[in-house]
């Protein structure tokens, strides 16, 4: 089910005090292009409608719980410490639809407010790694509360640093501290583990894979959040847009048998994950489905009730 929600309008009151109607002026036309540079896509006619889809997932915990899912935010912003080659990406990148993310991020965190619910961000909160993406999306993600897993565009830099495991390397430092699952962690929300985890390049590693047993071995039940979809036969997935196809170009023996292991394990109950950009929910294993949430940038989001 989705429910579209509408879109709150509220008045605010730039300036005040008792500058000259000069100053007053350049700092009301300074202001509106600072805080609206981010949002040009206002002008869409008419804007996207927020939608809310709602589902539930059987957990067996008591006192059942709700989270708001959310993915691919792909924030855009810049400024002169990123040098030229950067600039010229992020003008490259704002032609192609993405500038309401912060907007509709706005609107998601409103939402979830409203509601007491954590947010799980399953990754590409930014759109390339800028100094001010990064800057912005770790002030949201500490001042909102939000649980968010790194995806590939946390280390997209310009048009020569797309997916680039050295340029990868250097910026994970940068994230650690408010990104989860770098490469993993686990999130006690509600009675269960959320395994928060990194593939944002389609792979893991054997210490994501270690970290996974020692979160079986707590007993409760686990909630998995990534970026990329785990692979799933006969799900109309895309083998090189999934983490442990057997067919994907950069497939690898650790990730194939990662993914199959998770599917065997009964404790596991969900898989969280993002990406593709449109919603879709299918069965992963006999025990859990699989939840791809929809581009937050086209005003999608993921209200899930974890149920007994």
């Amino acid at each position: 089910m989705k429910t579209q929600v509408s879109i709150r309008r509220e008045p605010g009151s730039w300036l005040g005090g008792a500058e000259s109607a000069g100053r007053r002026e350049f700092l009301r036309m300074a202001g509106l292009a600072a805080c609206f540079a981010p949002l040009r896509g206002l002008c869409h006619n008419p804007l996207p409608a927020f939608v809310v889809h709602r589902e539930k997932v059987s957990l067996g915990v008591d006192g059942g719980f709700s989270v708001l899912h959310v993915s691919d935010s792909h924030l855009a912003r810049i400024d002169s410490r990123d040098g030229d080659a950067a600039y010229a990406f992020a003008r490259s990148r704002s032609c192609i639809g993405r500038e309401l993310g912060e907007y509709y991020l706005d609107e998601a965190v409103h939402h979830a407010r409203a509601r007491k619910m954590r947010i799980v961000h399953t990754g590409d909160f930014a759109d390339f790694a800028s100094e001010a993406n990064i800057e912005h999306a770790a002030r949201r993600i500490r001042t909102d509360g939000i649980v968010a897993c790194v995806g590939n565009h946390e280390f997209w830099r310009d048009a020569d640093y797309m997916e680039v495991e050295e340029y990868k390397a250097a910026t994970v430092p940068k994230l650690e501290g408010e990104w989860c699952g770098l490469p993993a962690s686990v999130a006690r929300i509600g009675g269960a583990n959320f395994f928060v985890f990194d593939d944002s390049f389609g792979t893991v590693t054997e210490k994501i894979a270690a970290a996974f047993e020692e979160t079986v071995r707590e007993g409760l039940p686990i909630v998995m959040v990534c970026h990329v979809p785990l692979w799933t036969e006969n799900a109309g997935l895309d083998e090189n847009s999934s983490c442990g196809a057997p067919g994907r170009n950069i497939c690898d023996a650790v990730s194939c048998e990662f993914v199959e292991r998770v599917r065997r394990e009964p404790l596991v109950r969900a898989v969280l994950s993002g990406h593709l950009h449109d919603f879709r929910r299918f069965a992963f294993s006999d025990h859990a489905d699989q939840l791809v949430a929809g581009a937050l940038f086209n005003g999608e989001c993921t209200e899930i009730e974890f149920t007994r």
